[in-house]
């Protein structure tokens, strides 16, 4: 009776066992090798080593791929339907939004610099330069064009 008191209660020996097993396991994914095999396996009979097996040849593990892939989508589906409708919910309005928002920003910059046809752009140029007291600017023209300093 006395020796039943002193043993170690059955639940952190249990513990111990899991946190073993759990580090083999990680081991065995991270080194790339055979999937671990447990020593209740019917076809390996007796547990060998640590109480696993490594096979002879290294598999491939689904730890390569580094994001999960869906292996269908049906049409008919939830998230299908989901899809369809935050698209026909959502679109309408961002393309109202950003066609106004576009009409601002290029209202505000029209207000700020505005193009001039002008029609004879090389005395304009003459005059800017003389305006500004430059010599020499960078030209490049075409069908605006654009003065660098």
């Amino acid at each position: 009776a006395f020796a039943a008191q002193v043993s170690r209660p059955q639940s952190a020996d249990q513990g111990t066992r899991e946190a073993m097993l759990l580090g083999r396991m990680a081991l065995a994914s991270r080194m790339g090798l055979a999937p671990l095999r447990s020593a209740f396996s019917p076809a390996l009979g007796r547990p060998q080593g640590f109480g696993f097996q490594f096979a002879a040849q290294a598999t491939r593990s689904a730890a390569a791929v580094p994001y999960p892939k869906t292996l269908s989508m049906r049409t008919d589906s939830l998230m299908a339907k989901c899809l369809i409708a935050a698209i026909i919910h959502f679109v309408p309005q961002d393309l109202v939004f950003l066609t106004l928002a576009l009409m601002a920003a290029h209202g505000t910059a029209s207000s700020i610099s505005p193009s001039q046809k002008l029609p004879d752009a090389e005395a304009a140029l003459e005059e800017f330069k003389a305006k500004k007291g430059l010599e020499e600017v960078k030209v490049v023209k075409g069908r605006t064009w654009k003065v660098a300093i």
